[in-house]
């Protein structure tokens, strides 16, 4: 009996162990969507010449996109510490004007050039 009851306890743990383990491996990609904009804002409202239109805002998201995903590529590729990797992403994704990633990139940019 006792034997029935401890097979049946490791195997729901292995199950929950390694549905967690899945769930964790989800990675959610921002970049990939289609780009989310307000038709119109509040402002726009009452003073439109003040305002971006709406496909000019579209076009501008996609191009700050874009440079996201070459800065992400430049990171990507350096030969550099798993360590120093991720605080340059955390950098490009809260914050892509901290001066550790302006620094990063403008080193590499200077090597290439």
């Amino acid at each position: 009996m006792k034997k029935g009851i401890y097979s049946t306890v490791m195997l729901l743990f292995m199950f929950f162990y390694l549905t967690q383990a899945m769930a964790q491996t989800k990675v959610k990609d921002t970049l990939g969507k289609k780009p989310n904009i307000e038709e119109f804002t509040v402002l726009e409202k009452y003073e439109p010449t003040m305002i971006v239109s709406a496909k000019d805002r579209i076009r501008l998201k996609k191009e700050r996109i874009r440079e996201t995903k070459r800065k992400r590529r430049i990171l990507d590729s350096l030969d550099i510490s798993d360590r120093k990797r991720k605080k340059l992403l955390k950098d490009l994704y809260r914050n892509p004007f901290s001066e550790r990633l302006a620094k990063t990139l403008a080193d590499v940019e200077f090597q290439d050039r």
